[in-house]
This record gives structure tokens, sequence and C-alpha cells, in this order.
């Protein structure tokens, strides 16, 4: 499929086994969003399926950073989201729809994968962050799930059905209503953003609590 593409954004590696199955079934390109000017002009790309671990602060920001880049082009794209993440599957369209809202797309389609955590190979200030979590929540920190490579397969087949189906059966399962005088929250910690006269209880990206919301 020339006119899609597979993004990932990673730092231990799930999101990108993720996205190449998704790639390998469709049979595109599979890219980091870090590769410079890669998949920066999305000229003859219809479909672009992202696909990052929303759990980690360091892969959400920059998965943010490069959505902020290609904003406009999206406009005129299918987008399809893809997380790969743990204990997340609740709060996930929350936040899939939070993205939206921020970077709307022609149509826009989400999907859920179940992670991994594995301990010793996070980096210091993760485990900084998952303390926090724990803190809030009262999560053992442990070595916990199995990367759910059946899901990721029927994923991948689910999204190969839409891009290959006639453009009806795309669609947009958030409607973009936002009103643009809502005062607008970040998470210092990871960059989400969340829309209302008071900041959530708690980050449902990071998991930090409302005092680490800054009113923008």
């Amino acid at each position: 499929m020339k006119n899609t593409v597979v993004t990932y954004e990673t730092f231990h590696g799930s999101a990108r086994k993720v996205a190449q199955i998704i790639s390998d079934e469709l049979g595109c390109k599979c890219i980091n969003v870090d590769t410079p000017f890669e998949i920066e002009n999305l000229d003859g790309i219809d479909n672009i399926i992202l696909v990052f671990n929303f759990r980690g602060p360091y892969t959400a920001q920059l998965t943010k950073i490069y959505l902020d880049r290609v904003k406009e082009q999206l406009k005129r794209k299918n987008l399809f989201l893809v997380g790969e993440g743990l204990f997340s599957e609740k709060e996930f369209p929350i936040v899939a729809d939070e993205i939206y809202k921020n970077n709307p797309s022609k149509t826009f389609n989400k999907f859920f994968v179940n992670g991994q955590l594995r301990m010793d190979i996070l980096f210091p200030e993760e485990k900084v962050m998952l303390g926090k979590f724990a803190d809030l929540t009262g999560m053992e920190i442990k070595d916990m799930g199995e990367l759910d490579i059946a899901k990721a397969k029927d994923v991948a087949s689910k999204i190969k059905d839409i891009i290959n189906s006639s453009n009806e059966t795309l669609y947009v399962d958030y409607i973009h209503d936002k009103n643009e005088t809502e005062t607008k929250w970040v998470c210092n910690i990871c960059g989400y953003i969340h829309f209302g006269e008071n900041p959530p209880e708690r980050c449902p990206l990071c998991g930090v609590g409302s005092e680490y919301f800054k009113k923008v």
C-alpha cells in the first residue's frame, strides 16, 4: 500500500514490534518518527498509522512533537492511532480523543494493544515517574504483562480491512467539537493537553496529579 505509512515512537521496542506487525500486514513502510525528514512531507500518503506507548512520558512527548509538525497535513489524511501499554484500555480512548481534538484529521480510528513492563530496562526517570503513579494508584511496582502479539495482528487485519473498503466505512469516531474558549491545561511531565474549567484529577497519560498541570 504505497499510500500508507506506519510510524512509531519507542524507547524499549514494544511499540516498534507492534508497528512492524502492522506494516508487514499492509506491505508498507515502517518508520520511526525521529527519523529526520523521512515522514515530514506526507504528499502522496493517505493513511497514517501512528503507534506509540502512551504510558511512556518520553514517547508521548515525542509523538506529540511529531503531530505538531505535520498538523496541517493531517487535516487531509486518514489517521489510525494505535496505543500500546499496560492497564490502559479504558483510559486510552480518552487520550486518543484528546490527541484528535488537538490534531484533527480527515478520518480517525483508534486501537489498543496490551503491552508489557520490564523494570530492568527502564530509564531512571521512568522509574521515578512509575513511582509517582504507584503512589497515586497503590499499584505494586514489578514486571508485568506480555506484549499481546495476537491482538496486534488482529488490529493490523482490522486496519487493512478499513483501508481496503470504500471511503464510506472510514469514520471519525470522535467529533471535534471543542469550544475554543475553554481553558487549556498542559501536563508539565508528559505534555498531555486537557480542556476544561479545571485540570483533571490526574493525568490519563502519565498518571501524575493535577498539581503538575499548568494553565495556558
